[in-house]
Parts: C-alpha cells; structure tokens; sequence
C-alpha cells in the first residue's frame, strides 16, 4: 500500500501534467513582446533559491507579498517588515521593501516597494562632418524602474485564503518615461489531504501603456503550484517541504519550477531547479530563522546559476513583531 510520501507525491505529478497541458500548444516565440520586464526579477532570497517557487509556502510571512498576496493572510505577527538587495548584472541594482500589518478581524495589509537601478550612463550623438571622432559626448543621463503595491489578503473559510494587490509601477530613461498600474491576485487552499496546499497566483495583470510611440503588454505570469511536507510537518523543528509549480508567462512558454527545503532548527537548506530554461537552471541558498527576544528574525541568502550571464546572488532580511 502506498504510504503518504508517494500519495503526495503522485498527486503533484498528476496535477501538474494536466495543469500544464490545459495551457495550450501555442508555438510561436513571444519574447520582446512585454514591457516592465523588472517585474519578472524575483524579489524573495527564499523563493529564488526554491526555483522560484513558493505559491504555496504558507510560512512565507511578509515576503508573500512578492510571491502571492494571499500568503500574508498567515502572517502571525502583529506586524513584520523585510528588506531585499541584490547586484544584478552588468552593474545594475535591484531592491525591494515590504511591510505587513494585522488589520484586526479584516484581514492582513501590506505594503511593498520595488527598485531597479540601471545607474548612470554617457548620453552620446552622431558628430556632424565638423566634428572629429565616432562620437559627441553630451554629458549623462540615469535610467531606473520601480513599483509600489498596496495589498490586502484574508482567509475566507478555515483553508481558502484570497489576496490582492494594486501596484502602481514605471520606468524612466533620462526624459521618458511610461507608467500604468496592474493588479496581482492569488489564492490559497488547504486540501485537508495532511499539509497538502494548492495555490495559484496572476501577476502584473493590466491594460497596454505606451513608451514614447511604441505600445506594449505587461508582462502578465500566471502560476499554478502544489506545496507538502514530504518528511515532518511545518511546525516541526525538523522537516522537508516539497513544492511543485507550473508557470505561464504570456511572453514566453511554459515552464516548470521545482523547490525543496529541508529544515534543521534554525536552519533552512534550500536548493531549486527551472525546467526549460536556455540560460537558468540550479539554485540554491541558506536560511538562518530565529527569535530575537519576542521579535522573529530571519535572514535568507539565494545563489542562482546562469548559463551566459554572471551567478547571481541575493540577500533578504525580515523582522516581525
């Protein structure tokens, strides 16, 4: 008879294939055709060492946010705040902050800020046939992006949790610049089959906005994702978390992400993979959870391998109260 391990084991599988088949066979390239694509950068440490998963990561607190909004109608704490850096490549930055607070019976609210530094450039033109060299120089000029999102989740029954965010984002290169807002809205459900959690999560959904002349589509991401605990469960001192997820960006194809972490006290080992990717694959990273006094602390660490590109690394730190 099967044990419980391979029942929840097969069930991922199970559902993920049919989730992935519903998608459609769409075959013609879709890359270049979004903008804003700062907010296809992951933001949580935890998550990128996961492969990017964590739709269904109940203990995600206040890094939910970047993750799904539903997540943070979990949140325990009374409030929690996280702050995110990573070096990004060819000297660009990327950050992140976030805030989460008990609104009583209602439900949680968060708050987040997302920036991506391109940093300083020389500003350049054609020299006319006076001129000598390949170039003029005219001086410098900054390009940037960020997004700042207001969210609020809640759980509708005992296991269906629902959460939303409104984010006002845009970018700007020296004088130009374009805007819009967009809306993420996610879910979470507690099977009732042991820690058996189903999520899903629609992200950056919004209206066409338009750059100097050029029009383009957000870049829109839906995800489908399955989260148990394979040895042990979440309130364990020691146990191992499985999480299985479908992605479905509306620029590129489908793919699947596959996280694992394994617990040992205050320690977290994390390690992921992205399936179908030309140039991303492994990653993996090293969590430290603990308690300062009545606050909660925890500090993540991701590593994540790219094929052409530099290793990228990220360092996230969240305090509740």
């Amino acid at each position: 008879m099967m044990n419980h391990i391979q029942i929840k084991m097969a069930l991922l599988l199970l559902i993920s294939i049919g989730v992935s088949s519903s998608f459609g066979g769409e075959t013609f390239t879709k890359v270049g055709t979004t903008g804003f694509v700062f907010l296809e950068i992951p933001v949580s440490a935890r998550s990128v060492a996961l492969g990017e998963t964590g739709v269904g990561l109940m203990d995600a607190g206040v890094n939910g946010l970047f993750i799904n909004p539903a997540l943070i109608a979990t949140q325990n704490q009374r409030l929690a705040v996280s702050a995110t850096h990573s070096d990004w490549y060819v000297g660009t930055t990327h950050q992140a902050l976030a805030a989460t607070m008990q609104a009583s019976a209602l439900g949680v609210i968060g708050l987040q800020i997302i920036n991506f530094d391109f940093g300083t450039m020389t500003k350049t033109r054609n020299p006319t046939w006076q001129e000598q060299g390949s170039y003029v120089e005219m001086g410098s000029y900054s390009a940037g992006a960020s997004a700042i999102g207001l969210s609020f989740a809640r759980f509708m029954t005992d296991r269906f949790s629902f959460g939303a965010t409104l984010k006002y984002i845009q970018e700007n290169i020296d004088v130009h610049k374009a805007d819009n807002v967009v809306i993420d809205i996610g879910f979470l459900y507690l099977t009732g089959y042991g820690n058996l959690r189903i999520a899903t999560c629609l992200q950056n959904f919004g209206l066409e906005t338009q750059y100097v002349s050029e029009k383009f589509k957000m870049p829109q991401k839906l995800t489908l994702g399955m989260a148990t605990e394979i040895i042990g469960n979440m309130d364990d001192d020691r146990h191992v978390t499985l999480m299985l997820e479908a992605v479905h960006p509306n620029d590129i194809g489908e793919h699947f992400h596959l996280g694992l972490e394994g617990v040992l006290g205050v320690i977290q080992l994390r390690s992921g993979y992205k399936f179908g990717y030309d140039d991303e694959g492994f990653s993996a990273g090293l969590g430290l959870n603990t308690q300062w006094g009545r606050r909660q602390l925890r500090m993540d660490f991701s590593y994540a391998n790219h094929r052409y590109l530099d290793t990228t690394m990220r360092y996230s730190i969240m305090v509740g109260l």
